[in-house]
């Protein structure tokens, strides 16, 4: 009994970091808003990639956005700064550390 409780244990599902309630988006929206922060050749903001994805045929929720936005930030795909966000090709190694513990706005 006291092997299947341990099990039972180590079994719990992981807690998402970026998914919350409401705000889940698709591999298709991530791949949507990559596409357009990748066409744009400079800072964009979130009101703008919202018209983008919507002349695409594909709106999505702010919340989803954020999330989305907040997922490629970490994989150090994206920055974000005053003027909005960008696209960032391979980041270098230092880039990407600089990215994950630097002041958010």
């Amino acid at each position: 009994m006291r092997i299947v409780s341990a099990m039972a244990q180590v079994a719990k599902a992981p807690r998402p970091r970026f998914a919350k309630p409401g705000a889940n988006p698709t591999l298709e929206t991530i791949e949507y808003v990559l596409a357009a922060l990748r066409k744009a050749g400079g800072p964009v903001s979130r009101n703008r990639l919202l018209a983008a994805l919507g002349d695409w045929g594909h709106s999505t929720t702010r919340q989803s956005l954020n999330a989305a936005v907040n997922f490629l930030g970490e994989q150090g795909m994206i920055a974000e700064g005053s003027k909005g966000l960008l696209w960032v090709p391979e980041a270098s190694q230092e880039l990407l550390e600089a990215i994950r513990k630097g002041p958010r706005l």
